[in-house]
């Protein structure tokens, strides 16, 4: 499937350095691994688990929290739409 994407100039940055310190040398292949990440978060997320990183060393727990992920927590959770 061929999907034209458009981003704002803004983003084109933030696309950039992410090909760079990711080592991707295509967009095509940035995206499709952005998707599988959603797509694990979004099975995560309707478990009722919570994506997050943790240092242990300083005791820090930082939930990830996106308008996408809210809205499937929320589904999940049988509640209605912000």
């Amino acid at each position: 499937m061929n999907l034209g994407l458009e981003f704002s100039k803004e983003r084109e940055p933030d696309l950039k350095r992410l090909l760079a310190a990711t080592g991707t040398q295509q967009l095509k292949d940035l995206v499709n691994d952005a998707l599988s990440i959603l797509e694990w978060a979004v099975e995560e997320v309707s478990a009722d688990n919570e994506i997050a990183s943790v240092n242990e060393e300083k005791e820090v727990y930082r939930v990830l929290s996106t308008p996408v992920l809210d809205r499937v927590a929320r589904k999940a959770r049988g509640e209605a739409a912000a």
